[in-house]
């Protein structure tokens, strides 16, 4: 027979055939061929014809099921990033709470955080709402309010010199820590946080004053609101806020007004407020965290603030307070500390100015009749001149020789007392070392100012050179307390007060009239220690000025005595010279009669 040759394409053709349907064609035939029909052809299209709906319904399953399956996967996934999304924020919860607890150093810095931390871990993420700390605080005593004069001529300079009752009598014990009467007390904006673009920094340092708003009744309730949740603030009424001993009056007649929210900005505005109290173990009322959700230009949802935000801001506050706790039971047992200390240093100060042997002996052996002389009388000063009549030179000479003669008494005891004073500076020179900044730390970390101490902190201030609008405040003062404050402690020098600021060192005056030693040890270990140094620091400046004040008085006067002297010589020398002038023409119109006369 004949071969036949296949072609490329024949082989192309018969590839995609057997790639393709030759299975089918062939289960088809196989099937055919058992059954045996009486139309084969028919048999095996309408064989083909039932597979290729079998398939299609095969197809469709399976893509069902793929379907399923990856949906199924998606919702394990979603589940899987949600469950680590919450597990990742319960972490940063616990995490900014560890941290808040730790903040024991420095309250400004926990105001801060903790404004931070109730903003970025709410449920919003800090969008739409914003947090902000309000400290409770207690009017500043303002030390230069009253008008204060240097010292004039002839006059102590206005120094709480310690006494020895000052240092011997009993100090009791280190007040118990409870709850300070609130009844001046106002509250002032000390930390604020909110979403980029929501400008709220103009709050931080405004004063919610007494009688203003509504967040005074978690101080001055009985018993005090846990806490204010209002959902609409611009419409708010609520009950009148009680009155305390010592408010201002009001109409007996007129109904109580209403408490109503106050904004800061000055415009009311719609939003939602919620404020929980910063509350320590003792019942103190350190301040309050705020969230609101007013809304203003800058940002602010107007929304309700949800429950889990709520419950997250008192955790947050709870943290502060135990951190504020910390601080407290450290400060205390510092104090436990600073007794004992400043009994060494009393004790190294008496043993110190106690006179020697030597002295005593020559203070039991007086000189013969020195024990029955009688005090020198003091010099009488010399008449004034009556009303009208001008003092004589020779009057004014003895009126000066008489200042200048008690200024050289006043001198030899001034300079007695600056030798002791600086024989005590001596003493304790030392402590401004240890004014370092670790030691500081214990007054930084007082929310509220220990009121002896601040004075005597202030007073070391003025003599630094700062400036009273930058220590105006206890936040304000606290900033100041660092390494800086002490170097310029160290660099001052009491022998020169060439430089003495005149309103400056009524400051320091001011300060430290009244702050004795006990009052001091009993709030701050290193503010007792500052205050040795301080006092003593103060004693030889002001004990220098008074001793070169006298040397310059005397000297003035030395140099009217010389003038006045000098003009008494001229007036001498001029009389003399008259006299020689009229005997001279008297001699000479003698001599001219005479020779008239021969």
């Amino acid at each position: 027979g004949t071969r036949v040759l296949m072609t490329v394409q024949d082989k192309i053709d018969t590839k995609f055939l057997k790639d393709t349907v030759a299975d089918v064609v062939v289960k088809a035939c196989s099937a055919c061929a058992v059954a045996r029909p009486d139309d084969p052809v028919g048999f095996v299209a309408g064989w083909l014809e039932q597979f290729v709906e079998n398939d299609a319904i095969l197809k469709k399953r399976v893509g069902e099921l793929t379907v399923k399956a990856a949906e199924e996967t998606a919702d394990v996934e979603a589940r899987a990033k949600t469950a680590s999304a919450v597990s990742d924020h319960a972490q940063r919860v616990q995490a900014a709470l560890a941290h808040l607890a730790s903040l024991s150093g420095d309250p400004d810095e926990l105001y801060v955080h903790a404004a931070n931390y109730a903003l970025r871990l709410s449920s919003t993420g800090g969008t739409g709402v914003r947090a902000y700390v309000a400290d409770l605080e207690e009017p500043e005593e303002d030390e230069m309010a009253a008008t204060f004069e240097e010292p004039g001529e002839g006059e102590e300079p206005a120094v709480a010199a310690e006494t020895e009752t000052d240092e011997t009598e009993d100090t009791g014990s280190i007040p118990e820590p409870g709850e300070p009467e609130y009844g001046k007390f106002f509250f002032r904006y000390v930390a604020v946080a909110a979403a980029k673009g929501d400008d709220q920094n103009f709050l931080v340092g405004k004063k919610l004053e007494r009688g203003v708003g509504v967040s005074f009744c978690m101080v001055d309730n009985t018993p005090k609101q846990p806490w204010i949740d209002i959902q609409h603030v611009m419409t708010y009424r609520g009950p009148p806020l009680e009155t305390r001993e010592g408010d201002e009056p009001t109409d007996p007649d007129a109904p109580p007004p209403p408490a109503k929210v106050h904004f800061v900005g000055g415009f009311p505005r719609a939003g939602a407020f919620f404020a929980v109290p910063i509350v320590l173990v003792t019942g103190e009322v350190a301040g309050m965290l705020c969230l609101d959700s007013v809304k203003t230009l800058g940002g602010g949802n107007g929304l309700a603030i949800p429950d889990t935000d709520k419950d997250w801001v008192r955790l947050v506050a709870a943290a502060a307070a135990t951190a504020m706790d910390a601080a407290a039971a450290q400060r205390r047992a510092t104090l436990l500390q600073a007794r004992d200390e400043q009994t060494a240093i009393v004790a190294a100060i008496a043993a110190a100015e106690a006179p020697d042997e030597s002295e005593a002996a020559e203070g039991e052996a007086p000189k013969e009749n020195e024990a029955d002389a009688e005090p020198e009388p003091e010099e009488e000063a010399p008449p004034e001149p009556e009303e009208g009549v001008e003092m004589s030179d020779e009057d004014t000479i003895k009126a000066l020789e008489f200042k200048k003669r008690d200024r050289e008494k006043r001198l030899a005891v001034a300079e007695v007392a600056l030798l002791a004073t600086q024989k005590r500076l001596a003493l304790v020179a030392h402590l401004v070392d240890l004014v370092d900044e670790t030691a500081l730390g214990e007054i930084r970390s007082a929310p509220r100012a220990p009121k002896q101490t601040w004075r005597v902190v202030k007073a070391g201030l003025y003599a630094a050179g700062f400036k009273k609008f930058e220590f105006d405040t206890w936040s304000l003062t606290r900033k100041l307390l660092g390494g800086e404050f002490r170097t310029k402690l160290q660099n001052l020098n009491p022998n020169d007060v060439t430089k003495r600021d005149a309103k400056a060192w009524a400051g320091v005056h001011k300060c430290l009239a009244g702050v004795t030693a006990n009052a001091v040890v009993r709030e701050s270990k290193v503010g007792a220690v500052l205050h040795r140094w301080v006092d003593a620091f103060v004693a030889v400046s002001d004990a220098t000025l008074e001793v070169t004040e006298l040397k310059t008085a005397i000297e003035d006067f030395e140099n009217e005595v010389e003038k006045t002297q000098e003009r008494i010589a001229e007036v001498v020398a001029d009389a003399e010279a008259a006299a020689e002038a009229e005997a001279a023409a008297g001699g000479a119109e003698a001599e001219a009669e005479e020779t008239t006369a021969s």
